[in-house]
């Protein structure tokens, strides 16, 4: 597989691979960075690859992620990696290129959508929406039945509760405990709303 991307996100991904030999070639934009974890690192991230192999975005900025995979063709072949102590109900719907951290839960009737960051210990109950290129931080909790919009960053140890619907490239600063819905583009800090 190729990785793309060589900051901290990366070490986090390339970690969990059973074997680091699983690795064709790391690649980031940043000609500084030379080796991450004792591969080589090259530059840039081309928009094209010359073998079939599949393909990881380890970038844990949203925004990033999602410039990085709309440079790639259609047809690139995206992987996911989930830890082997990650659990995933087999009724939840998995896009591509996602990663699932440590201890991570996934529980029926989820659906989580393509570049998706599940982050150590995160939970995410039944019957929830993740959308594309969402980061669920550290230890944050979904309750059932909620929605997360496209590119929104879920800050770590925050708590959703059920049934509320997060808007699209919205941040939750973590440790907060969101009781009602979010417009598009707004922050949420500990209990309240400050767009």
């Amino acid at each position: 597989m190729y990785i793309l991307g060589a900051s901290r996100h990366a070490k986090s991904v390339i970690d969990q691979l059973e074997s680091i030999h699983l690795v064709e070639g790391v690649f980031d934009d940043n000609p500084e960075i030379i080796s991450i974890l004792g591969l080589e690192v090259n530059s840039p991230i081309p928009d094209t690859f010359s073998e079939d192999l599949p393909i990881h975005i380890a970038i844990g900025d949203n925004c990033l992620r999602k410039s990085i995979s709309q440079r790639l063709p259609n047809g690139a072949t995206y992987i996911n990696i989930l830890h082997n102590s990650a659990i995933v109900s087999k009724y939840a719907r998995l896009g591509k290129g996602i990663v699932m951290m440590e201890r991570t839960i996934v529980k029926v009737d989820t659906t989580v959508g393509n570049h998706v960051i599940i982050n150590t210990a995160a939970s995410i109950d039944h019957d929830c929406q993740i959308s594309d290129f969402v980061h669920i931080a550290p230890n944050a909790c979904l309750c059932g039945n909620v929605e997360i919009g496209e590119g929104t960053l879920v800050g770590a140890g925050s708590v959703i509760l059920p049934g509320v619907k997060v808007g699209k490239w919205c941040v939750i600063g973590g440790g907060s405990v969101v009781h009602k819905d979010m417009p598009d583009g707004s922050k949420w800090i500990g209990s309240k709303n400050i767009c």
